[in-house]
């Protein structure tokens, strides 16, 4: 418990009865602070503080002394910069609050008045980014004043005051209560998550000393409880039976803080709460307090957006982890401040894989008796995988695990593999919006460890696996999701390595999830195929003289054959030329483009050319994306067109397939930005169209997103969803997943056509399974 470390303090929760201790002075010794060349006093300052951040071995008491003294000594008349760097650090590392209100309950000894500017400032600063919209600000600000008051430097009274200020809103609405003053859930979600986040290092002085600290818990344990979580249907990562266990935050974060509770707020076994004010516990014993400034809640307006509600992932419990070593069972507080902790090493050093790498493990070889490593791969996956998009890149993530795997190669390959045989066996539990993150992940990884893995038993413990010796077994097409992985992840590692390599890492079970060779096939070799004649006379003019656009469409204009097929013919035909690589692909189709434009104008003859650039890559998918990529950037195949043709009847059974998306995703990213279909250097001409284009931009991406939403209702409607288990079952489970995961990444654009969604769901003959997943979207954004 926390007063077995430290004095109890009596209660000085008010002026008047706040008893004056006489200042004990400290002995001022010369500072060992040395600046940088070229660096100012207040440079300086905001260098040191960061470091309190960090751990590097060095005494983070004899930091706080060094700074306190170097304070005093040269930024005495730099207030208003010291502050400012304060409230910086407090917002950017709030696991470290302690410290840096530890260096103010220093300098509050010193100078009282510097301890009232302190926290008039950060009491500012916190209705500032209320009003500013910048919520996430409150989390670093809030730990920061509580540990103020652990330090001795506000009230207990107007402590309780702001916690109960914050609180305000999550009351239970009575009866007759005006329903427009309700703030929405998000708002009274993060508010309530800002004050619980607080309790583990507080709660045993507030129990012991604020006489409302019962009424406290109480409204934040009925809040909780009556609270419904509209967003836990979306934003889960498993689903069904998972054996992986997923909580909501704020509920889950309540019943640890009860557990600290029902415990008498005993301090987590393995010191995770940082207090290093304790060092110098007689000292801040003896200092005066200020009042919290009372503060005055802004009110929310539909200009507010609040952090979004979450789910927790995790896939290790206690019994997971070797050499005799526990992780904290789920509902232990530590288990939320050891996230914490590696979350805000991520935040800060996630752009420098090494520096982030490092400071990771240094935190982990601070804590021995617990498998931090272990803690570390969990946070790094559930942070990838979260709904509805990753904060960053999937190849932050992964860059950050390489660099740890090859400093601790004893330790976090061992992490991760045991996480991702977790993973791979819940698969089928997975929601589909994480896919493309976990192979692009996993592809990346391998890759740096020659793509050595445990192959064979996953392809041994692959549910619903075909057949090892059938040819057929790659075509024919295996939807269950563990074999959807496996096969995806091999043609992703076969990109960023060579098929001869594959086949050699592979073992002999898993060779069938190998594609063939990623070569063209070239149909009109074959002379008795119809078009054939065409294609030979078309390779002779563009092979031998390098015919110009207009006598290859003089060729096409006196040929008999059948219009679509003619543009079959030229599509092939020009990709057969520039086989040999992406560059001799688009000099061919840049030099025919004016034949495209005079052959191309309907749906169907723009299918045609698709269907060509399907057909001779029909055994590299990488190609197909680049190649239909290209085209919507020459204007030879229209967007909307890309979207009718991915969703056609024959191609069903490729929607289960990563590039099919990519295609999907690089056709509604050229939309939104339709800039860069323009040169540079542009011509008047081609300014006036991009000023016409740029005004309709917002038109033209509406209209897409819901015509892709549109075929998807289409093609769900048409589909009969089978029993649990089969091909049919998981082909459709593939399909809505994929729904789900364009209202996900296109949140911000669907959110504007919530009328339409809520009248799809009203008039489509959508399965119910599928409205569920848009009504669920709908009441996740509202």
């Amino acid at each position: 418990m926390a007063d077995k470390h430290r004095r109890v303090r009596e209660d000085s929760g008010d002026e008047e009865n706040m008893e004056i201790h006489p200042s004990k002075k400290r002995r001022l010794q010369p500072s060992r602070i040395k600046m940088l060349p070229n660096e100012t006093y207040v440079d300086t300052f905001g260098r040191l503080m960061n470091a309190l951040s960090i751990q590097n071995g060095c005494s983070i008491e004899l930091k706080l002394e060094d700074l306190s003294y170097f304070f005093n000594e040269k930024l005495q008349g730099n207030k208003p910069a010291v502050l400012r760097t304060l409230a910086s650090c407090v917002i950017e590392h709030p696991a470290h609050s302690s410290a840096y209100a530890t260096f103010v309950g220093l300098l509050n000894i010193e100078n009282y008045e510097f301890g009232g500017d302190c926290v008039h400032f950060i009491m500012k600063k916190l209705r500032t980014s209320m009003e500013q919209n910048h919520w996430k600000n409150c989390y670093g600000i809030m730990a920061f004043i509580v540990d103020l008051f652990n330090c001795n430097v506000v009230t207990c009274n107007s402590l309780m005051s702001l916690l109960t200020c914050f609180l305000s809103e999550c009351v239970e609405v009575e009866e007759g209560d005006d329903v427009s003053d309700i703030t929405p859930q998000a708002r009274r979600d993060w508010l309530a998550f800002c004050v619980l986040s607080t309790l583990p290092s507080v709660g045993n002085e507030l129990q012991q000393k604020a006489a409302n600290f019962q009424s406290l818990l109480l409204t934040l344990q009925i809040y909780v409880k009556k609270r419904i979580p509209l967003h836990a249907a979306m934003l889960g990562i498993w689903s069904g039976g998972s054996g992986c266990a997923q909580m909501d935050y704020l509920h889950l974060l309540w019943e640890q803080v009860r557990q600290l509770q029902i415990q008498e707020w005993e301090e987590p076994e393995h010191h995770l709460l940082l207090r290093p004010y304790l060092a110098f516990d007689d000292t801040l014993s003896a200092a005066l307090q200020h009042t919290l400034p009372p503060l005055k809640m802004p009110k929310h307006t539909l200009k507010s957006e609040y952090p979004s509600a979450r789910v927790v992932f995790r896939i290790f419990d206690f019994s997971t982890c070797p050499d005799g070593l526990q992780m904290p069972p789920i509902l232990s507080v530590e288990r939320h401040l050891l996230e914490v902790q590696i979350l805000e090493i991520l935040k800060v050093h996630h752009l420098e894989r090494k520096i982030c790498a490092d400071h990771l493990w240094n935190y982990a070889k601070s804590k021995p008796q617990i498998p931090v490593h272990f803690c570390i791969v969990e946070v790094i996956f559930g942070e990838m995988l979260q709904l509805p998009t990753s904060q960053w890149t999937t190849l932050v993530y992964g860059s950050i695990l390489v660099e740890l795997s090859k400093m601790q190669p004893d330790k976090i390959p061992m992490a991760v593999m045991q996480g991702a045989d977790t993973i791979f066996a819940q698969l089928e539990c997975m929601s589909v919006a994480c896919f493309d993150r976990l192979v692009n992940f996993f592809s990346h990884y391998l890759n740096n460890f020659s793509f050595n893995w445990h192959w064979s038993q996953w392809a041994k413990d692959c549910k619903g696996a075909s057949d090892p010796t059938s040819s057929q077994s790659f075509i024919s097409g295996n939807f269950h999701f563990q074999a959807v992985f496996l096969r995806e992840l091999i043609k992703k590692c076969r990109r960023l390595s060579y098929h001869e390599n594959m086949l050699q890492v592979l073992p002999e079970n898993a060779l069938h999830f190998l594609p063939p060779p990623p070569l063209s096939h070239f149909r009109y070799i074959d002379d008795h195929v119809p078009g054939a004649k065409l294609s030979q006379h078309l390779l002779e003019a563009m092979r031998g003289r390098k015919a110009e656009p207009a006598e290859v469409s003089s060729i096409l204009g006196h040929t008999s054959i059948l219009h679509l097929l003619k543009i079959n013919v030229l599509t092939q035909t020009c990709l057969h030329i520039g086989s040999k690589s992406f560059t001799h692909t688009f000099a061919t189709l840049a030099r025919y483009k004016p034949v495209f434009k005079l052959l191309v104008k309907s749906e169907s003859e723009q299918h045609a050319i698709l269907k060509g650039v399907f057909e001779v890559w029909v055994r590299n998918e990488h190609f197909k994306y680049v190649v239909v990529e290209k085209l919507i950037r020459m204007k030879i195949v229209e967007p909307k067109y890309i979207v009718s043709f991915i969703f056609l009847p024959v191609l069903r059974g490729e929607l289960t397939k990563m590039y099919m998306w990519e295609i999907l995703h690089a056709t509604i990213h050229i939309v939104k930005n339709p800039v860069r279909l323009f040169p540079k250097n542009r011509s008047a001409e081609e300014e006036k169209e991009l000023d016409k284009m740029t005004g309709d931009t917002e038109i033209a991406v509406k209209g897409i997103l819901l015509y892709v939403l549109q075929r998807f209702v289409k093609v769900l409607e048409s589909s009969i969803p089978g029993a649990e288990g089969t091909n049919t079952r998981h082909w459709f489970q593939w399909v809505q997943g994929r729904m789900q995961e364009f209202l996900f990444i296109y949140s911000d654009d669907y959110k504007k056509m919530a009328t339409k969604l809520v009248k799809i769901c009203e008039e489509s003959e959508l399965p119910k399974c599928s409205i569920k997943v848009i009504q669920a979207y709908l009441a996740y954004t509202m």
